[in-house]
C-alpha cells in the first residue's frame, strides 16, 4: 500500500514543469525507480544488487541512443547527402542497434544472477507499461496546451 501511495504521489509531482533537460530526465528516472520496484516487489536484497546492474546498462543504452539520434539528425531528410554517406549513416545505425541488443541480452545475463526468472520477465512489462503511462501523461499534458488550458503543475 505505502509503495502504491508513493507511486502515486511521484507520479503527480511528475507534473511540476521543470527547467532542464538534466533535472526532467532525473525526474523520469525517479518515477521510473518507483514504478519497476513497486510492480517488481523487490525485496530490499534484491533491489540493492538489480538496481546498480539495471542502472548502468540504462546508462549505456542511453549513450547509444543519443548516438544514434545525432545520426538521424546528420542524415536529415536523406536529399541532402551522397549515397556513400547514406551507406555510411545505414552502417552505423546498424552498429548501434546491434550494440543495443548485446547490452539488453547482458542485462538478462547479469539479472540472472540477482533476481528469479519471473521477475526479470515482469521487467520488461513493467518497463513498458511505465512507457505507456509517461506518453500518456505527455498527450494529455499537450492537448491542454492547445486548448489554452493550464498546465498541471
Amino acid at each position: 500500500m505505502k509503495n502504491i501511495i508513493l507511486l502515486l504521489l511521484l507520479v503527480n509531482s511528475f507534473q511540476i514543469s521543470l527547467a532542464q533537460q538534466g533535472q526532467h530526465r532525473e525526474r523520469i528516472k525517479a518515477l521510473k525507480t518507483a514504478h519497476i520496484t513497486n510492480e517488481l516487489n523487490l525485496t530490499s536484497d534484491e533491489a540493492e544488487k538489480f538496481w546498480p546492474v539495471y542502472n548502468a546498462t540504462e546508462e549505456r543504452i542511453h549513450e547509444l541512443k543519443k548516438q544514434e539520434r545525432k545520426l538521424k539528425m546528420r542524415l536529415g531528410n536523406g536529399n541532402d547527402i551522397s549515397d556513400n554517406e547514406a551507406m555510411e549513416i545505414l552502417n552505423q545505425f546498424i552498429t548501434i542497434k546491434d550494440k543495443i541488443h548485446t547490452e539488453e541480452k547482458q542485462l538478462i545475463e547479469r539479472l540472472k544472477k540477482v533476481l528469479p526468472p519471473k521477475k526479470i520477465i515482469r521487467l520488461k512489462k513493467a518497463e513498458d507499461s511505465f512507457n505507456r503511462k509517461l506518453l500518456e501523461e505527455l498527450r494529455k499534458r499537450r492537448r491542454n496546451e492547445r486548448r489554452g488550458g493550464p498546465r498541471n503543475k
